[in-house]
C-alpha cells in the first residue's frame, strides 16, 4: 500500500512541484493550502507523513504542530518542516523538542527532501553491501545515527551526523585511536595503557596528560578516522543496520572546547558585581582534582599564569589576587568547572594522581625571553552564542498569559514602527562615523534574543509577521555592516537615502549591496565568497540578467565546483537565462570563455565578438581574443616546422 503524505504549503506552485516530485517516487500526496485545512484532514485521516510549511494562513504552522503533539492520535506523526523564514540552530532545536527530526530551510534541493522522506518512512537496511556503497549512501541520505557493520572479519560501529562520520569503534586496522597514536610514536606504552584502561579510551584524556594540544588532538582524530575509513574499503560487503538519532538536519559538527568557551564568555561578558570575591574572599583556595582534567584546555596570558602557583591552599583568595593585574575571567572559569575549592582553614592542593601528565601547557616559562604561542581567540564565536530556544506551550484560559501576550504584541508593534525609515546603522543606534563592531555585535544579539523563537512562538497573526520583518531587517543590517566589503559598498550606496522597513526599495537596495560585494570578490578572485554574495543578490532580484550572469561566472570559476559536472551545467544554464533577460558584454564574455575552455574556439570567438560590440572595452573578451590569436600563431609555427623543419 502506498504511503500517504500531506503537504501543508500555501504556495500553490511549490506545493504542486513537491507533489509531483514525491508521486514520481511512488508516494500518494495531498495538498492543504492553509493550517485549518491541514488540521481537518489530519484529524479525519492521519497521513503517514506531514510536510509542513510554518508560515500558513488561518492557522500558523507552529500552532498546528503544537495541536498535533497534544493529541494522542497524532503525537507520534512524523513531520518534516520546510521553511524559508525560521532559519538557524535555535529553530532546529525548538523543532526537535516537538519531535521533528528533519528541518529543511528553503530553498532546498529535491535530493534533501527525498532523503528526509526516506529516513522517516523506511526502516534501516540489514543486507550486505560494499563498504563504499554504505558510506556513500549514508552521506547522500545525510544520515544521522549509528551504523552497525558486520562481516566475518570485522564488527564495528560507525557514528555519523548529517552523513559525516564522527566516530568509529573499533577501528579497521587499529583497535582504537590510542593504538594508532602509539604506532606513530605519539604515545608511550605507559600513556596508552592509562588512556585505554583508566581513562576508558576518552580522547580528551590525551590533552589532560599533555600528550597533545587540543588543536593537535582534533587534527589527529580526523587523520585517524580518514585512514580507517579508507581501510574499510577492503571489507567484504558487510551487513549494515541503521539506528537513527533524533538530531536536526544540517547540524554543523564542531568539536567545542568548553573550558575555553567559558573563559572567553566570562572575559567578554563578566558577571555583574564580584559575587565570587564577596563570598570567598576571606577563605583559603586550592587546586581541586578537576584542575588537572581541564587546565590544558585553556591558553592563558602570562599574567594569568602567575595565579596558578598561588592556589596552594595556604592563602586566602584576597591574598592570592593581591598584586596581580588580571580580570576575573580565569577565576570564574576555575570556579565554574570546580577546578578550585574553598575552605575556612588551610587545605592541601590536589595533585595529578595516577594520571601521567607529561606537560602542563599553562605553567610559567622558566626562560624570561621564551615566547608562548597563543591559540586563536574564540571571542567572535562567543559573541554569537545564544540561549537555546523552545517552543513555548501557552497556558489555556489564563488571564495572566493573555495580559502578557497583549503587552508583548504591543511591544512588537512599537519596535516595528520605530524601525520605519531607518538605515542599517540606525537599526542598531549607531552612526557611520562612530562605528564599533563590538557594539554592533552586542546590540545585534540583544535584538535577536529579544525577538527570538521564544517571543515568536507566543505570537500569532499580524504580530508574528511583524516579528519576521523585524528579524529580517536586523539580520540584513548585521550581515552588511559586519562584512568589510559589504559595509564599504553600503557606505558608498547609502548617501542621503533612508532605507528601512518603510521603504519599498529596501530589498533591491540590499541586492545592490550584495551585487557590488560580489563584483569586488570576483576582482579579487575570491570565487566562493563571490558566489555567495551574487546568489544573495539574485535571490532578491530574480530577473536581473546582470546579477545572474556574474553569478554564473562565479559558480563556473569556483574551484569547489571544478569536478562537479552538475554545477558546471548549472552555470551554463544560468548564463543562458541571464542573456535571455539582458544582453550584456560581461555575459557574452563569460560564455566565450566557457566555450574556450571546452576547446570550441570558433564559438568562443563569436561570443567575444558579441561582447565587444556591446562594450568595446570589455577586458575579458579582449583577453580571450588575444589568447585565441596567440594559439593560432603557435599552431601556424608548428605546421611550418613540420613542413619545412
Amino acid at each position: 500500500m502506498k504511503k500517504r503524505i500531506l503537504i501543508a504549503e500555501d504556495n500553490p506552485q511549490l506545493a504542486v512541484s513537491l507533489k509531483t516530485l514525491l508521486e514520481r517516487r511512488g508516494l500518494d500526496c495531498d495538498i492543504a493550502a492553509d493550517g485549518v485545512s491541514a488540521l481537518t484532514r489530519i484529524v479525519r485521516q492521519p497521513p503517514d507523513l506531514l510536510l509542513l510549511d510554518l508560515r500558513l494562513p488561518r492557522l500558523h504552522g507552529i500552532e498546528l504542530l503544537k495541536k498535533l503533539r497534544q493529541s494522542d492520535k497524532t503525537r507520534s506523526l512524523p513531520v518534516i518542516i520546510a521553511t524559508g523564514i525560521y532559519k538557524g540552530d535555535k529553530y532546529l532545536q525548538a523543532a526537535r523538542k516537538l519531535g521533528v527530526r528533519h528541518y529543511l530551510e528553503k530553498p532546498f534541493k529535491g535530493a534533501e527532501l527525498l532523503a528526509a522522506v526516506k529516513a522517516e518512512l523506511q526502516p534501516g537496511k540489514t543486507e550486505g553491501q560494499p563498504f563504499a556503497a554504505i558510506l556513500a549512501g549514508a552521506f547522500l541520505d545525510r544520515f544521522s545515527g549509528r551504523l552497525q557493520l558486520r562481516s566475518p572479519q570485522q564488527h564495528c560501529s560507525l557514528d555519523l551526523i548529517d552523513g559525516r562520520p564522527v566516530a568509529l569503534s573499533p577501528g579497521i586496522t587499529q583497535p582504537d585511536f590510542g593504538s594508532w597514536l602509539q604506532s606513530r610514536g605519539l604515545l608511550s606504552a605507559e600513556e596508552y595503557a592509562w588512556y585505554r584502561h583508566a581513562a576508558e579510551g576518552r580522547h580528551t584524556a590525551l590533552v589532560e596528560m599533555g600528550c597533545l594540544t587540543y588543536p593537535d588532538l582534533l587534527q589527529e582524530k580526523l587523520a585517524w578516522l580518514s585512514t580507517e575509513l579508507v581501510a574499510g574499503f577492503t571489507l567484504p560487503s558487510p551487513a549494515v543496520k541503521r539506528h537513527p538519532y533524533r538530531l536536526p538536519p544540517r547540524l554543523q559538527v564542531v568539536a567545542v572546547n568548553v573550558p575555553r568557551i567559558l573563559y572567553e564568555g566570562f572575559h567578554h561578558h563578566p558577571p555583574t558585581g564580584d559575587g565570587l570575591l564577596a563570598r570567598h574572599g576571606g577563605e583559603y583556595v586550592a587546586l581541586a582534582d578537576n584542575y588537572y582534567r581541564y587546565v590544558n584546555f585553556l591558553c592563558l596570558e602570562e599574567e594569568e599564569k602567575k595565579l596558578l602557583p598561588r592556589l596552594d591552599g595556604q592563602r586566602t583568595l584576597q591574598e592570592v589576587l593581591a598584586g596581580l593585574d588580571i580580570g576575573r575571567a580565569l577565576l570564574h572559569t576555575l570556579d565554574k568547572l570546580e577546578m578550585i575549592r574553598f575552605a575556612a582553614q588551610p587545605i592541601p592542593a590536589a595533585e595529578p594522581g595516577e594520571r601521567p601528565v607529561r606537560t602542563l601547557f599553562n605553567d610559567l616559562e622558566i626562560e624570561a625571553d621564551a615566547v608562548e604561542e597563543k591559540l586563536e581567540s574564540f571571542g567572535d564565536v562567543l559573541g554569537g552564542e545564544e540561549e537555546s530556544a523552545a517552543f513555548v506551550m501557552p497556558a489555556e484560559n489564563a488571564a495572566s498569559t493573555e495580559s502578557s501576550d497583549s503587552s508583548l504584541a504591543a511591544e512588537v508593534r512599537r519596535a516595528h514602527a520605530e524601525l520605519q525609515g531607518k538605515n542599517y546603522y540606525e537599526v542598531f543606534g549607531l552612526r557611520s562615523g562612530e562605528f564599533s563592531f563590538d557594539l554592533l555585535k552586542q546590540r545585534y544579539f540583544k535584538l535577536t534574543r529579544k525577538f527570538g523563537p521564544e517571543t515568536l512562538m507566543q505570537l500569532g497573526g499580524e504580530e508574528a509577521a511583524l516579528v519576521e520583518e523585524i528579524l529580517s531587517t536586523v539580520s540584513n543590517a548585521y550581515n552588511t555592516l559586519s562584512d568589510v566589503v559589504k559595509k564599504e559598498n553600503y557606505d558608498q550606496l547609502l548617501g542621503s537615502d533612508k532605507i528601512g522597513l518603510g521603504e519599498a526599495g529596501d530589498e533591491r537596495f540590499q541586492a545592490r549591496i550584495q551585487f557590488q560585494s560580489g563584483l569586488t570578490f570576483l576582482a579579487m578572485e575570491e570565487w566562493e565568497e563571490a558566489e555567495k554574495a551574487l546568489q544573495d543578490a539574485s535571490n532578491i532580484d530574480t530577473n536581473n540578467g546582470i546579477y545572474l550572469a556574474n553569478l554564473a561566472w562565479a559558480i563556473y570559476k569556483n574551484p569547489n565546483n571544478a569536478q562537479s559536472r552538475a554545477m558546471r551545467d548549472k552555470a551554463r544554464q544560468l548564463l543562458a537565462r541571464a542573456l535571455t533577460l539582458e544582453r550584456s558584454g560581461e555575459g557574452f564574455a563569460y560564455k566565450g570563455w566557457m566555450h574556450l575552455d571546452a576547446g570550441q574556439d570558433s564559438l568562443a570567438e563569436a561570443e567575444f565578438g558579441k561582447a565587444l560590440k556591446l562594450d568595446p572595452r570589455q577586458v575579458l573578451a579582449r583577453r580571450g581574443l588575444k589568447q585565441l590569436r596567440e594559439k593560432r600563431e603557435q599552431e601556424k609555427k608548428g605546421l611550418f616546422k613540420r613542413m619545412f623543419g
